[in-house]
């Protein structure tokens, strides 16, 4: 990783932390329970974790993706909005592909949903569309177009299948302006929960092929153009180690029982 785009990175994680630390107010809920069981350090400390954790949310992720991918080079945008029209052919094919899915009568396969697609799509006009709405918007290099849905690691799979049908309508949105543009629309999935297993979430909804669904490390490789996941947790445990005392001091001086 570039070290102005480390800078960047540990900027932006620290100040999102920093600010919640000045922002801080404990909760006064008295838990005579859990405060019998555990130690006043004990609650503190999961209280305030459980802060940050409920704070560091998908915009942060967003933003950090589109450091790292101007950090290599490429243009990069957060909360993009694809416009488009998709013909009404085009919409009942992409509804019919979902709803087989839905139902298990094909497999997963985005190269064969794309150009079922693309087959389909006539020329259309820039317009508003109800998904119009992308996480991020990346264009490699080499003319590639990402658009990303960055997603909960564990949605739930009314979410998770909801979510196959606007990528698809992605598509459907960017070829109706440009039939001829490399197209890729994608889960990102900031972490693997179930690491070292494999993430496996995604076979109980049968809805995506593994070209559509990037986790964690390969997520964040992605997106960067190179292999920058272990500078990436090296500076949050930088942030860690510096921010560690400050934490503790407001576990002291910011929560009363």
């Amino acid at each position: 990783m570039k070290q102005e785009t480390g800078e960047k990175v540990k900027a932006l994680v620290k100040s999102v932390i920093l600010s919640k630390i000045d922002k801080y107010n404990a909760e006064t809920e008295y838990k005579p329970f859990f405060q019998a069981i555990f130690t006043k350090e004990q609650i503190l400390t999961h209280t305030i974790v459980h802060s940050f954790y409920t704070s560091f949310g998908m915009s942060i992720y967003e933003q950090l993706v589109e450091i790292l991918a101007e950090g290599a080079g490429f243009e990069a945008h957060t909360q993009y909005d694809l416009l488009g029209e998709i013909d009404k052919k085009t919409e009942s094919i992409i509804s019919k592909i979902d709803m087989e899915l839905r139902a298990g009568k094909r497999t997963p396969d985005m190269k064969a949903e794309f150009g079922e697609i693309k087959k389909s799509i006539q020329k259309g006009k820039p317009l508003q569309d109800p998904d119009k709405r992308v996480d991020v918007f990346i264009k490699k290099s080499d003319g590639t177009e990402i658009y990303f849905d960055i997603t909960s690691p564990k949605p739930n799979i009314k979410e998770f299948v909801a979510l196959k049908k606007k990528l698809l309508r992605w598509i459907g949105l960017r070829l109706s302006i440009n039939k001829n543009a490399k197209v890729i629309t994608a889960l990102g999935l900031p972490y693997n929960p179930y690491y070292p297993k494999q993430y496996n979430r995604w076979t109980k909804g049968n809805m995506y092929d593994l070209t559509q669904i990037m986790v964690g490390e390969d997520f964040w490789n992605f997106v960067a153009g190179e292999d920058v996941y272990d500078d990436f947790i090296e500076i949050f445990k930088e942030i860690g180690d510096e921010l560690r005392d400050k934490i503790k001091e407001v576990a002291k001086e910011k929560i009363n029982f």
